[in-house]
């Protein structure tokens, strides 16, 4: 109908188009659109007939991928794709009409898509946590390469299978370091084009990637060099099939990085050369490539060992990365830095809780503070999620809430906007969250807040949180300044028709995915601020003349990191303003406040606040 406000969505072409190139560069661990497109170019430089068949393998398994409806975070992240290009590689592993070998990849890699898919949805991925790897290419490409060779006229393509001179005796044998035998063997350098796009590619995804993948090559022929001489240091199925590979998936890709995660990549990539020494030898007596048979072998053992790693070996081995927060090595050590943050948060509470508030604080501080309160007649109060967390809501940044689980990105606010799958994505979370702040109450350091209303003194409260947990405590609302919204109210975007949570969240419960506005149709949002989402001004401005008129700021359970609330603080002190803190943890201001109180605020604030018009 003509007015009708219907949200935007991503075109279908977009992320195909981000799916089949990501998917080629997730094959190298750097699943994005211009690195992919960048190893491709390098596949084709290197063999044109090559890579047509690993474009064939990718549109076949993407396009499948699409046909099945997967999920599209799966395969915007090349889930799909790099599997469908292995395929390829392995069908060409054999030489023989190449016409044929066209014609099965494109089935072959729709295979494969359909078999990732199985990996995902069971207990592979769910259960045990374990990446698809390579897997699904193998379990297509040998049956095929059997068939080919056995009842085709086919042959095994040299190079693709161990060198047929080698034996499982011949280890550290002297011949094999010799000067003659350095000439005579091929080296891991290709042709210098083609390596380096390749090193562009892994550059415009991560630098720390490659770092990783040069790492791996020298930890890989430094390893082959000692065991089987210049043999194994310049066998490219072993340096840069297996050993690269393996060692930046379990250094920095799979694993929260630092010097465990590298020092469980240069072990898993030397137990990867008897993989491919005593595996390639065992499969070219069956007439077989290796592939990447050794590299799925060991990456997977390896990170289900770490998975299922004895307690007492938790300070010497590597955290293991969710499979949702794989991504470049940067982000598995930034997801590991928010954990051991979370971690150390729990533990100084768990040391806190127990004790006395005069534990917290020496007596003669906290006396002193109390009598800057008490002679305050104006005061603000900025609290933070550290004030709830003692009501049961875990503050976002110490990783425990459930709902950090999700792919944060989908709620970023510009995605919000654009894509039905991020605002599904955003509900679902929004639906775990709202379970947490429907049932739970104010804790004394709100009831303490509240109590300077009934002592007369409350300019107003400034809250970073979006629970109202302060109103519940006995704040008027026309006193609490919410600088992020709430998330017990939703409105439209469209026309600002607005309803209240309880009421979406029952929508929701029956079935509703994505809510849209009875009214218009318009998109509908909780009102609080998303990742992105630019702050009301109105409500900037309302805290800002409660920060200039007051005569006492408190600052209570914010590490005043978030910006630009983190601010606030500096406008009260170049005002002269009194300024003190309450927090678990050391922020930016302490140097500057005129107190600093360091533990929980139900156990502080009712001691410095007091309440005797309330007690």
């Amino acid at each position: 109908m003509a007015g009708e406000s219907r949200p935007p969505v991503a075109g279908r072409g977009d992320d195909f188009y981000r799916a089949f190139l990501t998917g080629y560069g997730a094959l190298f661990f750097a699943p994005a659109p211009a690195s992919g497109a960048l190893f491709l170019l390098a596949t084709f430089a290197a063999s044109a007939t090559l890579g047509t068949a690993v474009l064939l393998g990718l549109l076949a398994s993407t396009y499948t991928a699409h046909w099945l409806r997967r999920d599209r975070a799966e395969q915007e992240q090349g889930l799909y794709g790099f599997n469908g290009a292995l395929v390829a590689f392995a069908l060409f592993s054999v030489d023989g009409r190449v016409d044929l070998l066209y014609a099965l990849v494109i089935p072959a890699a729709a295979l494969t898509a359909r078999i990732t898919a199985w990996a995902l949805d069971g207990a592979w991925s769910g259960r045990f946590g374990l990446p698809a790897l390579s897997g699904p290419s193998l379990l297509v490409g040998y049956p095929l390469i059997v068939l080919l060779l056995r009842y085709g006229d086919y042959t095994l393509a040299a190079g693709a299978g161990m060198a047929s001179y080698l034996g499982h005796g011949d280890l550290g044998r002297g011949a094999f370091y010799g000067e003659g035998m350095r000439a005579a063997v091929g080296s891991v350098a290709g042709e210098a084009p083609v390596a380096l796009l390749f090193a562009l590619g892994f550059a415009l995804r991560s630098r720390r990637l490659l770092l990783h993948v040069v790492t791996g090559m020298a930890v890989g022929a430094a390893v082959g060099f000692a065991l089987l001489g210049w043999v194994g240091a310049t066998s490219f199925l072993f340096v840069v099939v297996t050993a690269t590979p393996v060692f930046v998936a379990v250094s920095g890709v799979f694993t929260a990085g630092g010097w465990r995660s590298w020092a469980a990549g240069a072990v898993a990539a030397a137990l990867s050369f008897f993989a491919w020494f005593h595996g390639g030898i065992l499969l070219a007596d069956l007439g077989l490539p290796l592939l990447t048979a050794p590299f799925f072998a060991v990456t997977t053992a390896v990170l289900l060992a770490l998975r299922l790693r004895p307690r007492r070996l938790g300070r010497l081995l590597p955290e293991v990365v969710p499979l949702h927060r794989v991504g470049t090595p940067e982000a598995s050590a930034a997801w590991a830095a928010q954990r051991r943050y979370g971690l150390r948060y729990w533990q100084d509470l768990s040391q806190l809780e127990h004790r006395g508030w005069e534990d917290y604080a020496p007596a003669e501080r906290l006396q002193r503070a109390r009598e800057l309160v008490r002679r305050s007649t104006r005061v603000a109060v900025l609290t933070g999620a550290g004030i709830s967390t003692e009501s049961g809501i875990p503050d976002y940044r110490s990783g425990a809430l459930a709902w950090k689980q999700y792919d944060t990105s989908h709620f970023r606010w510009e995605r919000f906007l654009a894509s039905e799958e991020s605002r599904a994505r955003y509900w679902e979370m929004s639906q775990d969250f709202f379970l947490v702040l429907r049932t739970a109450a104010p804790n004394a350091g709100h009831r303490a807040v509240a109590g300077l209303e009934r002592q007369g003194k409350l300019r107003a409260v400034i809250t970073q949180n979006v629970d109202r947990l302060h109103q519940a405590a006995g704040v008027p609302a026309d006193k609490v300044i919410e600088i992020h919204g709430n998330e017990h109210r939703v409105s439209c975007l469209s026309c600002g028709a607005g309803y209240s949570r309880e009421e979406v969240y029952r929508w929701i419960v029956d079935g509703v995915a994505v809510p849209y506005c009875p009214v218009c149709q318009g998109i509908l949002k909780p009102d609080s601020i998303a990742f992105g989402q630019p702050m009301v001004d109105e409500v900037g401005a309302r805290a800002l003349r409660a920060v200039s008129e007051c005569d006492l700021l408190i600052v209570a359970g914010t590490s005043l990191e978030v910006q630009p609330v983190a601010s606030l603080p500096l406008v009260a002190l170049r005002a002269g303003t009194p300024l003190l803190l309450v927090n678990l943890q050391p922020t930016d201001f302490d140097t500057f406040a005129d107190f600093v109180l360091r533990g929980a605020c139900g156990s502080l604030l009712p001691k410095l606040i007091g309440d005797e018009a309330g007690s």
